[in-house]
């Protein structure tokens, strides 16, 4: 298993968020309003790749989303979004929403991040951070190097001395590399 990494999964969803807000712009050069994101015309439609959860996402976030009120979600509007989801994390229904569709199609990755959200989420916030990823990834491989190597005790020194117990001429691993002195005589 690659060492897990949030990187992607954060990439892609405020690639998606970025994307979706340019294409949304182009037709609606004052600002996309709700209506622009419940009812796109056949044509943005078509622009999105018929993919619409990242709109989807922000027609569900849209009052949050426009700070001033001014009925309609701007380019810092976004900015402002993209900024907290990568400080701040993404929560469950985030990843489901915007990683579990579009680009990464239903990837191993979101699907482990989505299993193991709530040993990811250190600090319990309902939230997670490419780091907490990264640390949870770090964390698996120790764990299963301790499950496939065991933990070193002191006992097991006679892998390197030998064990006194065994057939083997050798009382080490690296006698085999000299002469015994009966072959020296």
């Amino acid at each position: 298993m690659s060492r897990l990494n949030g990187n992607g999964l954060f990439s892609t969803a405020l690639y998606g968020l970025t994307n979706t807000y340019s294409i949304l712009a182009q037709n609606s050069k004052n600002g996309i309003t709700y209506e622009d994101l419940t009812n796109p015309s056949a044509e943005t439609l078509q622009q999105l790749g018929y993919n619409t959860s990242f709109s989807s996402y922000l027609a569900q976030n849209f009052s949050a989303l426009d700070e001033d009120g001014d009925g309609k979600i701007n380019a810092s509007d976004v900015s402002n979004l993209t900024s907290k989801l990568s400080t701040q994390g993404l929560s469950y229904n985030e990843i489901v929403q915007l990683c579990s569709s579009g680009a990464m199609g239903n990837s191993s990755l979101t699907s482990t991040v989505l299993n193991y959200f709530d040993q990811i989420d250190k600090n319990n916030d309902g939230r997670i951070t490419s780091s907490e990823i990264q640390a949870f990834g770090i964390e698996a491989e120790v764990e299963k190097a301790k499950t496939e190597y065991g933990t070193p005790r002191t006992s097991d020194m006679t892998v390197f001395y030998g064990n006194s117990d065994s057939d083997d001429e050798n009382s080490s691993l690296i006698d085999s590399r000299y002469p015994k002195d009966e072959e020296n005589s």
